[in-house]
């Protein structure tokens, strides 16, 4: 053993680089070796079980191996290719050697190259594909092609070797069932080392319990045990029949598994058909057989390719749906900071107009009224009138915008009876309108922001009604409920005709109730409008709301906190 620390360095920098060398090619040749060893059995065991379906060797070495070939060419890198026509041709030269008997059976030789050839283009297509659907569908392409190739080859040599015509259906048959039988299996088996997680070995994982699913293999047994007795018991007349029975496997397992499902089921039914036939003798040919097979799994790798795809398609829906409703929670949420912003900044505003302006001017009245007092100047007294004339209206103003940034009253009295006390304003009696307030609504589950957007509402709705309704009748009523409702209506003329593009006033009530998570359905005389996307379900609005109805009817509805605050920690789960 060479010490390589007692060399020079760059004697040892070359010794380190033989090494790599030597590792590498110890790598690559224990790739291809194993490759070319794993190839050639898996080819022979599946020749060796297709010549129990079929005792012609071409015709066994075009059915089950025709799976391997087309599925090895499509998943192994490039590179190993030329190895598996090499061992392909090393298994049929010693099947030949000594089994031949016809000059046909020599052509599995050409056979041996036609994967090669249609897997060029093919593979180059493959590395576009993402999903599993796409891949199962280029698999099924890639068989039929190969079928269609193989027939194609056959029909040309068919006379020079004295062949019959039927032999080119059966190459062909052949290597269509053989490509759709193993080729999606072999997929699966892929498809499932490749997701697999493999761990080191360890004590642990030693004397860990094997959980083995075996539902889906006893499903398939019970399926075709049912299919194999209706076989045994059914009239002759009726035997068709059981065949149909035989491909509830199919559909079930597709149903339940997916395409995986479908693709087992598949296998495992043409295992058990191929053993019934022994004892029932119900397909007459080789051909008939395999047409089946193949016909069977193909309905179960059709159903469970579109069963996945729409259980894909049914949870990316969900998934967008959940990220929505997230999306739009947060949304509501930050409008609703807004809003809380909003409110804060009146309220600031309403306080400093109220400490600052409304002192200053007290004391601008207070001087004006001295000023008259002690002044003897005409003029003077003149001046001094107007000045406090003009604080006073500054002084209403002042109160009126006051009121439009925080309305007092609702600090001071509480939303009921600002509500009240609002109605009362309006001055209803003295103009002949019948109002009526049904208010049970609790207070105490509102939070602040949303006792003011509805006092809000209620005050822009009254208004509107006080000006344009010309009613008689009046009824506003407030309905309690996790989301509580604001009835008002009306026997009034109804909304113009134009409403919703002149609307200003309900163009505002609209952005408060979306703010706060609400909707907004307006009823008037010939139309049903609802104003707002809806954002919450109220169990409580039915199939009265919609219907036609004589003067204007607003119907609002919004959450308590309680709700959402339950709304949103479903959103946060």
């Amino acid at each position: 053993m060479v010490n390589n620390k007692s060399l020079p360095p760059s004697e040892q920098d070359t010794f380190n680089a033989l090494m790599t060398n030597k590792n590498s090619f110890s790598s690559f040749a224990f790739v291809y070796i194993f490759s070319f060893l794993i190839y050639s059995i898996s080819w022979f065991c599946l020749w060796n079980i297709s010549r129990y379906l079929s005792p012609d060797i071409l015709l066994a070495g075009l059915l089950l191996p025709s799976g391997l070939k087309i599925i090895t060419f499509t998943l192994a890198p490039r590179s190993l290719w030329h190895l598996f026509v090499l061992s392909e041709l090393f298994i049929t030269g010693i099947l030949v050697y000594f089994l031949g008997e016809t000059p046909h059976e020599n052509l599995l030789f050409a056979f041996a190259f036609l994967p090669y050839i249609i897997a060029v283009p093919f593979s180059n297509y493959w590395k576009q594909l993402n999903t599993y659907w796409q891949k199962l569908l280029a698999i099924t392409g890639f068989t039929i092609a190969y079928g269609i190739v193989c027939g194609v080859v056959i029909s040309l040599l068919i006379n020079p070797l004295g062949l019959p015509i039927s032999y080119i259906f059966s190459v062909t048959i052949s290597a269509l069932t053989g490509g759709i039988l193993l080729a999606p299996f072999l997929y699966l088996l892929y498809d499932y080392l490749q997701q697999k997680i493999w761990l080191p070995l360890s004590p642990i994982l030693i004397h860990q319990e094997i959980r083995l699913r075996p539902s889906a293999l006893l499903w398939g047994l019970c399926f075709f045990s049912i299919g194999l007795i209706a076989e045994l018991t059914l009239l002759e007349h009726m035997k068709p029949l059981a065949l149909l029975i035989m491909l509830l496997p199919n559909i079930f397992m597709a149903y339940k598994y997916g395409w995986q499902g479908g693709v087992l089921a598949g296998v495992i039914n043409s295992i058990l058909l191929t053993a019934a036939r022994q004892i029932t003798g119900t397909f007459e040919s080789d051909q008939e057989l395999q047409i089946f097979m193949s016909s069977q799994a193909l309905v179960g790798l059709g159903l469970g390719i579109a069963i996945s795809r729409q259980y894909l398609l049914s949870e990316l829906l969900q998934r967008v749906n959940k990220d929505l409703a997230i999306e739009l929670a947060n949304k509501q949420r930050l409008t609703q900071q807004l809003v809380q912003v909003e409110e804060n900044i009146r309220k600031s505003v309403a306080r400093e107009l109220h400490d600052e302006i409304g002192q200053n001017i007290t004391a601008i009245q207070i001087q004006a009224m001295l000023a008259e007092k002690i002044s003897l100047d005409p003029n003077s007294k003149n001046i001094a009138n107007t000045i406090n004339t003009l604080a006073l209206r500054i002084h209403s103003s002042t109160r009126q915008l006051l009121t439009q940034l925080r309305p007092h009253t609702l600090d001071e009295l509480g939303l009921e009876d600002a509500i009240r006390q609002l109605s009362a304003e309006m001055r209803f009696a003295d103009r002949n309108i019948d109002f009526r307030l049904n208010f049970g609504l609790s207070v105490t589950k509102l939070d602040d922001i949303t006792a003011v957007t509805l006092y809000r509402i209620v005050q822009e709705l009254l208004n509107n009604v006080s000006k344009h309704a010309h009613a008689t009748k009046v009824t506003l009523s407030l309905l309690p409920g996790d989301i509580f409702t604001l009835e008002l209506t009306d026997n009034g003329h109804g909304l113009p005709a134009n409403w919703q593009l002149k609307g200003q006033g309900i163009k505002g009530i609209q952005e408060r109730v979306s703010a706060l998570g609400g909707e907004i359905n307006i009823q008037t005389r010939d139309k049903t409008a609802n104003m707002s996307p809806k954002l919450i379900s109220n169990d409580d609005v039915n199939e009265n709301n919609k219907k036609h109805y004589n003067g204007t009817r607003f119907i609002i509805n919004l959450p308590t906190k309680s709700f959402k605050e339950k709304i949103f920690e479903q959103h946060k789960i």
